[in-house]
């Protein structure tokens, strides 16, 4: 499997604030000297709304402008290639299947799309059929997704469409943004169970998550912790409550680890609590309160043991790196011509307008 290293990343935005005649651009801080190992297997972002884990998934997944953004992203030790994009998948928290096609005609679509020209249209349908009957979509395979207005299949199985989609090229490291929105409690974990099969097999699965079950933590095998763009604990996620206990919050029995971390973070556990006086915060003070207790905390994560131990093997990989040149453009290599994508694009929209004639027409 691929190994993905991430080297003080940093990222900052400009922020426009202000009415029209007196706007003025802040520089925000998005994230703050990241750094960290995502080996093959299961590889959480846990953080609470706002601290940046998406925009710390789209910067590893090559998704985000490269402009305010500062760090090294390795693959094996080596700069991601300019087609890193093409080659690895990106699972959206959004729908990207079409709702008035099959199971089978979305996951065709994608590799006509995805697969070069090489590889023959049997090859093509046999690679599709293998991804039906591997997430278990024998069963709908024929079946249309459904739209707001037409039935069609559960939401659990229209996220395995959405993976189903990116597996097609046979990804070694697969992206997925909060993976479990939308989804009942058991379709999510039937979903990471899903993640966790194709994670045994040598993939490097990482995925942003907000608040887990414990069915579904148990499943992880690294985890990063965000708050306010900083790092509060990188490493083996089973060991994160033990060194939360050696800095001093203890996990009470029977608490969700993830609500507890989340706890922490917004400093609402009960060992927090224990320590915070009958203050009464206004918003702007909660927010200053929560930055010092993130930086608090990422300070207490930098002198741990977990994070020498990170370092020292990314400093390993940096030096390898060193003798490698990065290049400043990096031009984008597609699997398929524009007059290729255009007649898939055009066949697909076709489908569409033919499948749902009512929507199509109210949008002209």
């Amino acid at each position: 499997g691929s190994v993905l290293t991430f080297h003080n990343v940093c990222y900052h935005v400009k922020v426009k604030t202000g009415f029209l005649c007196c706007k003025k651009t802040a520089d925000k801080e998005v994230l703050r000297n990241v750094n960290g190992i995502m080996r093959p297997g299961l590889n959480a972002i846990l953080g609470p709304t706002g601290s940046g884990k998406s925009s710390l998934l789209d910067i590893l997944a090559a998704r985000k402008d490269p402009h305010g953004l500062s760090g090294d992203i390795l693959i094996n030790g080596t700069p991601q290639p300019a087609n890193f994009k093409c080659t690895s998948g990106y699972v959206v928290q959004d729908d990207v299947v079409m709702g008035t096609l099959t199971v089978r005609e979305n996951l065709k679509f994608s590799a006509a799309l995805r697969l070069p020209k090489s590889v023959k249209e049997q090859e093509k349908n046999e690679r599709v059929n293998q991804i039906i009957n591997e997430l278990g979509l024998s069963k709908v395979a024929d079946s249309k997704v459904g739209t707001e207005f037409t039935r069609g299949v559960s939401g659990g199985e229209r996220k395995r469409t959405n993976i189903g989609m990116e597996l097609i090229t046979d990804p070694a490291i697969l992206f997925l943004d909060e993976p479990t929105t939308g989804l009942d409690a058991s379709t999510a974990n039937a979903v990471l169970l899903l993640l966790k099969r194709m994670a045994k097999q040598g993939k490097t699965i990482i995925f942003s998550i907000h608040q887990p079950r414990y069915s579904i933590f148990r499943l992880f095998d690294n985890l990063t912790l965000l708050a306010a763009g900083r790092v509060l604990y990188h490493g083996p996620a089973q060991n994160a409550i033990e060194y939360f206990q050696s800095i001093g919050y203890q996990c009470e029995p029977y608490n969700n680890p993830a609500d507890f971390f989340l706890d922490i973070i917004n400093g609402d556990s009960t060992a927090v609590a224990m320590n915070k006086t009958d203050e009464i915060y206004t918003a702007e003070e909660h927010t200053e309160y929560d930055r010092t207790l993130a930086e608090k905390l990422a300070e207490k994560y930098s002198n741990s043991a977990y994070y020498q131990e990170t370092k020292a093997a990314l400093e390993s990989i940096s030096v390898g790196n060193k003798k490698k040149t990065k290049t400043i453009f990096r031009q984008i290599t597609y699997a398929n011509s524009f007059l290729h994508q255009l007649k898939w694009v055009s066949k697909r929209t076709f489908k569409n307008l033919v499948g749902n004639p009512q929507a199509s027409i109210a949008q002209v």
